[in-house]
């Protein structure tokens, strides 16, 4: 971004206010893509509803790098509308297939692997993008969607989905494929079905189709989507794709002594390091823990970034200058809380908390208020930049990270070690249980 927004670039040039708008277009479309998918996720299962978003995908990067070729700034935001659209429509059914594809044990570490291959990716950008020009990098990162859809091509539809579908015999041969031919799949199968067949009986024949309306009237789907809504509201209030979007930019506002591009890079692979080592903690130490921790250490990082550059505001620069480590370690430490903790969870629980019959129309319920926030805050950044200051807005980050806190001890159960479908019975009927046990 700030190449187009250099006066002296050979060609597109976008001003300040039409960077911010081109920054914050993808969220705001992949709410519409994420709203869209749940029909074509429930009606032709979750894989092929993945295959299906490789092809616009790629589309919308190549439209992108060749807007710089032609000279058009409109081919630029139509190829960022595809690929903010494709987007939110891959969310939900890439943490559901996941979801149903796993068993218990390891659902944890697996539905974190999401978030884990979401920061490879953006490492993947700020490394090429630091060596290329940025319609070059358009044109590689185009490629690999292409390659995921020929691998999706390749695994088995969720065994869920088949026999929501009365495809028994598909249905556990997926199974059986996700577990490995030597392994009995008989009592985990039969345990599945039954569920199934259990949310068929107890739903009354007028209300067996989904609907949002009948998510509205029943307490016991409100509770588990309130819990994952707030989630996502907190992960995306910490700021964290200000960081991932304007990182260059805060780097230059905190005068940094350290190589703006060098200090990207540096934050992305603090990213992936961390989710990944997040992958395997989420289900040894459970999801309540991982999520209390990680908005200790986020609040402690944002607070610190801000009284940082506060200070830059009322000393001399030149008394500061000795300190241009100071925002990359804060930042660096907000990194590390945020990918522990927040960057995968609220994902992961949202695939664990939703009944299967309402999980698609759950999901992208979820997911679209995920990327709102995510485009509220995006937008938002350099108006509030503006309005109350850089250091005031990581201080308002820091207070939502502290709300978060406080939600997560209070509201969330915790769900390592169930299995789906225990886990849609704690919702069904009511307890007295505390919220730390399912």
């Amino acid at each position: 971004m700030p190449l187009l927004t250099t006066p002296t670039n050979d060609s597109i040039y976008l001003s300040p206010d039409e960077a911010a708008w081109m920054t914050s277009l993808s969220p705001l479309c992949a709410i519409l893509g994420s709203l869209f998918i749940s029909w074509p996720m429930e009606m032709y299962g979750r894989r092929l509803t993945l295959v299906g978003t490789s092809i616009p995908y790629a589309a919308g990067f190549y439209l992108m790098g060749l807007s710089y070729y032609i000279n058009y700034t409109p081919l630029l935001y139509i190829g960022r509308v595809i690929t903010g659209l494709v987007t939110g429509a891959s969310t939900p059914p890439a943490q559901i297939y996941v979801s149903e594809c796993s068993s218990p044990r390891v659902r944890g570490t697996l539905g974190s692997f999401t978030a884990t291959f979401l920061a490879l990716g953006i490492l993947i950008a700020y490394v090429i993008g630091a060596f290329v020009e940025w319609p070059i990098l358009c044109f590689i990162l185009g490629s690999f969607p292409l390659i995921f859809g020929l691998v999706m091509l390749l695994v088995p539809e969720t065994p869920s989905w088949l026999l929501s579908k009365r495809q028994d015999t598909k249905a556990k041969k997926s199974l059986q494929q996700l577990r490995g031919k030597h392994t009995d799949i008989e009592e985990e199968f039969q345990m599945i079905k039954n569920h199934g067949k259990n949310v068929d009986a107890n739903e009354p024949q007028e209300q067996n189709r989904a609907s949002f309306s009948s998510i509205l009237r029943d307490v016991s789907l409100i509770k588990p989507l309130s819990i994952s809504v707030a989630l996502m509201f907190f992960q995306q209030f910490s700021g964290i794709n200000a960081v991932v979007y304007y990182s260059v930019t805060i780097f230059e506002e905190a005068g940094s002594s350290i190589d703006r591009f060098v200090s990207s890079i540096f934050i992305g692979v603090v990213q992936l390091i961390c989710t990944l080592l997040s992958a395997f903690l989420v289900d040894r130490f459970g999801r309540r823990l991982l999520l209390i921790v990680s908005g200790i250490f986020m609040t402690l990082s944002l607070a610190g970034l801000g009284t940082f550059l506060y200070l830059k505001t009322i000393v001399e620069a030149e008394e500061l200058d000795h300190l241009g480590w100071i925002p990359l370690c804060c930042l660096g430490s907000y990194v590390v809380a945020f990918s522990v903790g927040y960057g995968a969870i609220p994902f992961l629980i949202m695939g664990e908390l939703f009944p299967l019959q309402y999980r698609h129309l759950m999901s992208t319920f979820s997911t679209s208020f995920n990327l709102t926030c995510s485009f509220l805050v995006v937008r938002t950044f350099p108006d509030l930049i503006q309005s109350i200051g850089i250091y005031g807005t990581f201080g308002l980050y820091a207070t939502c990270s502290v709300f978060g806190i406080v939600f997560v001890v209070t509201c969330l159960p915790e769900t390592k070690g169930r299995t789906l479908e225990e886990i849609s019975q704690f919702f069904s009927r009511p307890r007295n249980e505390p919220v730390q046990d399912i």
